[in-house]
């Protein structure tokens, strides 16, 4: 028997999609640096994040502001 442990298998990894945890951690902290978003994903790529977060900015769900060094997301005021 093989005893690797898969990624699905892994208890750092979470079936939920991209967009549910990015959207619940923004409920619990209405702004946060991009890179709390790839700390708390451990099992999700910089890359994978970062193209979810930008379309979720298209579609005007959330916000993306630039500070020096740092990327800010936060919730999209509801119109």
């Amino acid at each position: 028997p093989d005893a690797t442990i898969t990624q699905e298998e892994s208890p750092m990894t979470t079936n939920r999609p991209i967009t549910d945890r990015i959207m619940a951690m923004l409920k619990d902290s209405p702004e946060c640096d991009f890179d709390r978003f790839v700390t708390q994903c451990p099992d999700l790529t910089w890359n994978d994040l970062f193209q979810e977060v930008g379309r979720l900015s298209r579609a005007g769900q959330v916000t993306i502001t630039r500070g020096v060094g740092v990327f800010m997301v936060k919730l999209a005021p509801v119109k």
